[in-house]
C-alpha cells in the first residue's frame, strides 16, 4: 500500500491532494471503510488482479474523490452522513435501498442514500464529490426559507439528464480548479467553490425545497439594516461570505436579508459582493504591482473562471482587463451603469 499526499509548503494546509493504492483486498476495505463509513462486503474477481487507488483533493468542506476498483463487490452499507454524488466513468454501479434502486453505467450520476443500503459494482472506476449536509441545508435556507433542519434530498438520480450533464460539468470544473496551485492559495475562490458545489447540488437532486408550498416572505427589513448589511459587506469583502454569514451580522434571517436586499438594491446580497470585490480588482489593475497579472487579480477577489471576471469586467467597465492592466484603457473609466 502507498500513501502520498502533495501540500502547500507552509501554513495551514488550504487545500491537501492524497493518493492511498493498494493490491490487498482486506487493505482495501479498510481504507474504505475509514472514508466511508463501516460496511460489510462480499468480493469476487482473481485476487492477483485486485488493484484499488483513491486521489483525494480537500479545499476546506469539499473533498472530491477519484476512485478505481477492479474487483466486483456486494456491501451492505450503513446511512452516507454527507452529500455524496457519484459519476461512472468504466463499469457499473448499482445503489439499492428499501424504495429506490439506480443503476449507474459510464457517463451516469447519482447520489449516495443518506439510509441503510445495498451497493454492487463491477471493475469501478468514479468520480465522488462530497459536501457536508449542513452546508448544503445552509445554501437551501437561504434560497427559500425552509429551515435548514427540514431540508433533505429525495431521490438518488438527477431530475433530468440535462441536470446531470449540469453536476459532472460543475464537478469537472471544480476538480480542475483545485488542482491549480494558485487556485487553491485564494480563500474567497476556495469558498466560490464550495458554494458552487453546494448550489449545484440543490438544483440537480431532487429535495424538500421542490415540493415546497408557496412560503410567504418574511417581514419586512428596515433600509437601516440593507445598510448595515452592504457596510459589513464592503468592510469584509476580502472575507469568505455566506448570506448566512451575512445576515447573522444584521441580527436577521437570510430569506429576509434577500428579499429586502432585491427590494433595496435589485440585486441579492451575493451579487452586491461580487460587485464590490470587482471593484476591488479594478483597483488593484488600475495600481497593479509589478508582475501582477489579471489572473492572479481575479482569483484574489473569488473569481474562479477567468472568462466569467473578463465578461463582469467588461460589462461595467467597458474595457478588457487586460487594457486596464496595460494602462491602454481610458483613464480610469467609470462603471456603467445598469
Amino acid at each position: 500500500m502507498t500513501l502520498r499526499r502533495t501540500e502547500p509548503p507552509t501554513g495551514r494546509k488550504p487545500v491537501t491532494r492524497d493518493v492511498v493504492e493498494t493490491v490487498d483486498p482486506e487493505r482495501a476495505h479498510h481504507l474504505i471503510a475509514r472514508r466511508y463509513g463501516g460496511h460489510q462486503a462480499r468480493l469476487s474477481g482473481p485476487r492477483g488482479r485486485f488493484h484499488y487507488r483513491r486521489r483525494t483533493l480537500r479545499a476546506d468542506e469539499l473533498e472530491i474523490d477519484e476512485m478505481r476498483y477492479t474487483f466486483g463487490i456486494r456491501t451492505q452499507t450503513p446511512p452516507f452522513p454527507d452529500f455524496a454524488a457519484v459519476t461512472v466513468s468504466h463499469g457499473r454501479s448499482t445503489l439499492r435501498t428499501r424504495h429506490e434502486e439506480l443503476c449507474l453505467a459510464p457517463g451516469s450520476t447519482g447520489r449516495y442514500p443518506d439510509v441503510g443500503s445495498t451497493l454492487f459494482s463491477e471493475d469501478l472506476a468514479a468520480s465522488i464529490v462530497r459536501l457536508p449536509m449542513p452546508r448544503i441545508a445552509e445554501v437551501a435556507a437561504a434560497r427559500t426559507g425552509l429551515p435548514a433542519t427540514e431540508f433533505r434530498f429525495t431521490a438518488l438520480a438527477p431530475l433530468s439528464p440535462t441536470m446531470a450533464a449540469l453536476w459532472q460539468s460543475t464537478a469537472a470544473f471544480l476538480r480542475a480548479q483545485l488542482a491549480d496551485d494558485a487556485v487553491a492559495a485564494s480563500p474567497l475562490t476556495r469558498a466560490g467553490l464550495v458554494d458552487l458545489a453546494a448550489a449545484t447540488a440543490v438544483s440537480v437532486f431532487p429535495n424538500t425545497i421542490m415540493t415546497l408550498p408557496y412560503l410567504a416572505g418574511p417581514p419586512g427589513v428596515r433600509p437601516a439594516l440593507v445598510r448595515r448589511a452592504a457596510e459589513f459587506i464592503e468592510a469584509h469583502a476580502a472575507q469568505p461570505l455566506t448570506v448566512t454569514r451575512i445576515a447573522d451580522a444584521c441580527e436577521t434571517g437570510p430569506r429576509a436579508l434577500q428579499i429586502a436586499f432585491q427590494r433595496h438594491h435589485g440585486q441579492s446580497p451575493m451579487a452586491f459582493l461580487r460587485a464590490v470585490r470587482l471593484r476591488r480588482a479594478h483597483r488593484d489593475l488600475t495600481q497593479a504591482r509589478p508582475g501582477q497579472t489579471v489572473a492572479d487579480t481575479a482569483r484574489r477577489w473569488g473569481w474562479a473562471h477567468a472568462g466569467r471576471f473578463a465578461q463582469a469586467y467588461r460589462e461595467t467597465y467597458g474595457c478588457r482587463p487586460g487594457d486596464t492592466l496595460r494602462g491602454t484603457a481610458a483613464a480610469a473609466p467609470a462603471e456603467r451603469t445598469r
